[in-house]
């Protein structure tokens, strides 16, 4: 599933956040730059990816992790 988002919050700051909550969760970081972080776990996987235009923009692809990240989106909104 695919879900999208705007935060006011810096694309460095907001993949902080996703690295935290995410983080806190048995899901290991995959692969990591200054655009993306991508977490995977035997359960399934989360992608975000980070773009600036108005404000900053989130791109988030998940299976298996669909409630965390729902609940991930409503914190950094």
């Amino acid at each position: 599933m695919r879900y999208g988002a705007t935060t006011k919050l810096s694309p460095e700051r907001a993949l902080e956040k996703a690295k935290e909550y995410f983080g806190k969760m048995e899901i290991a970081v995959e692969e990591e730059s200054l655009q993306h972080l991508l977490f995977k776990s035997d359960s399934g996987y989360v992608q975000v990816t980070v773009t600036q235009e108005q404000g900053t923009e989130l791109d988030i692809e998940t299976n298996g992790f669909d409630p965390q990240v729902k609940q991930f989106l409503q914190r950094i909104g």
